[in-house]
């Protein structure tokens, strides 16, 4: 059951894989630009180490994505020359915007409108830049108007798995750590939850069989399919609260 009121709580969710498509925005650009360099490339390497970026494990938040890129292609096996001309072509991806799409998950706006009516303070701590988030504004405002705060990785100097970002929405939120979530779909946003000392709760999302494992390492404290599933669990994720 439900308790009258979760005004004094907070749920902090990651961005990309959790309320919006990692594949669309990230996943598929990076692909298509190392099959135009290299046609041949290992992609079974790719989505067996890293879902494309889940070796991104944070840190300082400068070039925290052309970090994540060039791991990608190391995995992938390109030398050098390979990487620079992806490097290239993703540019020129962004520059143009022809790529990089933001795609909310079916039923996302409705969630997070569930849960606010139940009470909760809601937070987007993410490690895409502010332009990103501007984006994501302008395109869908009733996406972003969900939440109390915003935090990305231009908001602090260490990104997660560091607690950085968690501790600032909690200080903006005014909300205390025992009653505070943190839901994402990398290992990283359970570190940052757990050196937060927060709950943490990982989102399968679209790759399901290769993030579990990956997740399951993190050791979060629940494992969902998707966010759907939020609002029926947070009983328990906060029953030691009560």
């Amino acid at each position: 059951m439900y308790q009258s009121s979760w005004k004094n709580y907070a749920l902090l969710f990651d961005m990309d894989g959790v309320l919006i498509s990692l594949k669309s925005r990230w996943i598929n650009p990076i692909e298509e630009a190392i099959s135009k360099v290299e046609p041949n490339y290992d992609i079974d390497t790719i989505k067996k180490e890293s879902s494309s970026l889940v070796l991104v494990t944070g840190g300082r938040s400068n070039l925290l994505m052309a970090k994540g890129i060039l791991q990608v292609c190391k995995v992938a096996g390109l030398n050098p020359f390979q990487t620079f001309r992806v490097i290239i072509r993703l540019s020129l991806m962004l520059i143009t915007r022809k790529k990089f799409k933001i795609i909310p998950f079916d039923g996302v706006i409705d969630i997070l409108i569930n849960l606010r009516e139940m009470g909760f303070n809601l937070a987007l701590v993410t490690s895409a830049s502010k332009n990103t988030v501007k984006h994501l504004k302008k395109q869908y405002p009733d996406l972003y108007n969900q939440f109390d705060c915003v935090i990305t990785r231009n908001d602090v100097r260490l990104t997660k798995p560091f607690p950085d970002q968690i501790n600032k929405a909690l200080k903006k939120l005014q909300v205390s750590k025992e009653k505070a979530v943190i839901i994402g779909d990398f290992a990283s946003d359970i570190k940052a939850g757990k050196n937060a000392g927060i709950r943490t709760v990982a989102v399968l999302s679209e790759f399901p069989q290769i993030n579990k494992k990956i997740i399951e390492k993190a050791n979060p404290d629940f494992i969902v399919e998707t966010i759907s599933e939020i609002p029926e669990i947070v009983s328990d994720i906060f029953i030691v609260n009560k």
